[in-house]
């Protein structure tokens, strides 16, 4: 009788384990984002604390980003098919997009809400205000409660993302990673500003100062996101010192004035190879074969993020060595 095919049936071999740390990395977030969100939602409910209900609320929208690097870690992880001869990983690069964009649409809403709590009268309502908190009451002290058990838990958050992320090669959960750690940030800014009513009772402006340098971190991490991911949908060739590697992986095979060309794409979190290879013209079929496969043995043995190799024997000849399929 034929077994029902599982979704980690569906993974290329290498991929299950790495895909089965990741979704549990990504499980263990969610559920600490969900106790913290709705813990701040509820809270802030009862006691008609608005920014703590809005941060609550923030925080629990942070499980989209996190169910979207899942979600494209699964896909990527998928086998090849007859519709995807060349694997799933271009829908990662797609997923560090989106991520990258909700980075940019997040700190547009940092400096926005900094910019109106410091400019009097740009917006009718600015959260919290001094008569909101009154330092020594319970509330007050909630809210600090609140503000440092999310720096631990964000904190604690950030790592596991970022093991997960490692383990899974992919860019759209070490985006996520850095989403945890923006808001850590984010509460260490909110317990500065809450100790800041001590200071500032009438008009504490610590919590949008502190603020602004945040979103500064979360642009950074957007753009540096955005750009990896679009250098791995636009074929990118790997960079000089990967090159170099790859040179020496081959000289270990092969005298190097025997490669013509290297070619080389980035593909999400891998890189394909292209080797044009220059043999003497009465070098055997089985010769060149047994070349090829030592030489692909080699860079698969290097280079773990290795997706393929293209080996490419050429007759050495004037003719093929003055061919130029591509750039050096």
């Amino acid at each position: 009788m034929k077994k029902n095919k599982t979704l980690i049936d569906d993974l290329e071999e290498k991929e299950k384990e790495p895909v089965r740390t990741a979704t549990l990395v990504g499980i263990v977030s969610i559920v600490l984002n969900l106790i913290l969100g709705l813990s701040k939602i509820v809270i802030g409910r009862i006691m008609g604390f608005t920014s703590v209900f809005s941060d609550g609320v923030h925080g629990t929208g942070d499980v989209l980003t996190t169910v979207i690097a899942l979600c494209s870690i699964w896909i990527a992880a998928r086998k090849k098919n007859r519709k995807y001869n060349y694997g799933h990983e271009r829908w990662s690069s797609l997923s560090g997009i989106v991520l990258a964009v909700i980075l940019f649409a997040t700190s547009l809403s940092i400096v926005t809400e900094a910019i109106e709590a410091l400019i009097p009268g740009a917006s009718v309502h600015h959260g919290s205000s001094s008569a909101d908190i009154v330092v020594g009451t319970p509330l007050f002290y909630v809210s600090l409660a609140l503000s440092g058990a999310s720096v631990i838990l964000k904190l604690i958050m950030f790592f596991i993302t970022l093991y997960g992320a490692r383990k899974a090669h992919s860019t759209a959960m070490k985006a996520d990673a850095w989403h945890q750690n923006v808001d850590a940030l984010s509460s260490v800014a909110a317990i500065i500003a809450l100790c800041g009513y001590y200071w500032l009772p009438e008009n504490n402006i610590l919590d949008p100062i502190f603020s602004l340098p945040i979103a500064v971190m979360v642009i950074v991490i957007g753009v540096e996101t955005f750009a990896k991911s679009a250098r791995e949908l636009t074929d990118h060739a790997v960079d000089d010192e990967r090159l170099e590697q790859v040179r020496h992986s081959l000289s270990q095979v092969l005298p190097l004035e025997r490669v013509k060309l290297i070619r080389s794409r980035i593909y999400s979190e891998k890189f394909y190879l292209d080797v044009f290879v220059l043999l003497p013209s009465d070098t055997s079929l089985k010769e060149a074969d047994d070349l090829s496969d030592r030489i692909k043995e080699r860079l698969f043995h290097d280079f773990q993020d290795l997706k393929d190799a293209y080996i490419l024997i050429e007759p050495d000849d004037e003719r093929h060595r003055s061919q130029e399929e591509t750039m050096h």
